[in-house]
């Protein structure tokens, strides 16, 4: 049997033949004529190597062969009919399933932002996942993620031999302003305007080596010229701000992970000079890959609802910390 020369039409000729008794009622079903009917039928038994009916008189009977073709024939209409409509909700912007990858502190603006989106789309599914920012350019380049949030723009170093960093699109989404914590009660907790160079007596509780906040802040300290005291190094944004509200050090980071600390009292802005230090957040996709319409719904919400929410949560943010009077 050679499968290559079974057709679909040879199939559904099958069925309607099976289902309307007669290659007369098959041809009325199919808008066909008599003989193209039957030349289908030929063509079929003829890529089988069997007969597929029994012609007793003006009556037809399905033999053994003809039984297995008519089940494979069901069969593959049936998955032809689930993948009709498999494409149909792939190319609903409100159904589908969203894989977006973050960082770990983008953990602190997403949750709201796909709260939203999840009310206006319900039938979009997320599969979220949170990476350093190499192994989210890693997942973008291989096709695992649709999506990534991330709060530095991917170098030409952050590739690993995957692909190259050029095929990514980087959208920039809000401002990420950064700026140095301390405990309650620390001595520069009620100055204005610190001197950068004041910080030098301090111990600076940074992050990981290849942190975007790390990074940040080894640039501020090199410009200002400040050698801390020491500097603990921890991991994650979590443990960073647990280390200062334990009072071992002070902290720079972004501002969207301190919003229930800030306004909890659990940790307390340093008004130094030259912060915040803003960067921005980007939304990264695969220039070559296409998009999903799921994807594509999330992306043009983030662009626009999504940008303007995170913007007026950073502004009421930083202008609560501006009006609180010195401690």
């Amino acid at each position: 049997m050679n499968v290559a020369h079974l057709t679909l039409r040879q199939l559904q000729v099958l069925e309607a033949v099976t289902a309307g008794g007669s290659m007369a009622e098959a041809g009325r079903r199919l808008f066909m004529t008599g003989p193209g009917v039957t030349q289908q039928v030929q063509q079929l038994e003829k890529a089988l190597g069997a007969p597929v009916f029994d012609r007793l008189g003006r009556r037809l009977r399905l033999t053994a062969a003809g039984e297995h073709a008519l089940a494979a024939a069901r069969d593959v209409h049936a998955r032809l009919a689930t993948l009709a409509s498999d494409m149909d909700a792939l190319t609903q912007r409100d159904e589908g399933v969203l894989h977006l990858g973050i960082l770990a502190t983008g953990t602190h603006i997403l949750p709201p932002l796909l709260a939203e989106f999840r009310r206006r789309a319900p039938g979009i599914a997320v599969h979220m996942v949170v990476s350093t920012r190499e192994e989210l350019v890693e997942h973008l380049l291989e096709g695992e993620v649709d999506l990534a949030l991330m709060g530095r723009v991917p170098g030409r170093e952050d590739a690993a031999g995957v692909g190259s960093v050029e095929q990514l699109i980087r959208e920039p989404i809000a401002d990420n302003p950064h700026v140095v914590v301390a405990w309650i009660g620390h001595p520069l907790a009620g100055e204005r305007q610190i001197p950068p160079i004041e910080l030098r007596h301090e111990t600076f509780v940074q992050r990981e080596p290849g942190s975007g906040t790390r990074a940040m802040l080894d640039e501020f300290l090199r410009i200002h010229r400040i050698a801390p005291r020491e500097r603990l190094t921890v991991f994650g944004n979590e443990m960073a701000k647990h280390a200062v509200m334990s009072q071992l050090g002070i902290s720079l980071t972004s501002m969207h992970t301190l919003g229930l600390e800030l306004t909890s009292g659990a940790l307390v802005r340093l008004d130094v000079e030259h912060t915040p230090i803003v960067r921005k957040w980007y939304l990264v996709h695969h220039a070559d890959r296409w998009l999903p319409p799921a994807a594509s719904a999330f992306r043009d919400f983030l662009v626009t609802d999504g940008a303007a929410r995170v913007r007026a949560s950073t502004e009421a943010l930083l202008a609560m910390q501006e009006a609180q009077p010195p401690s």
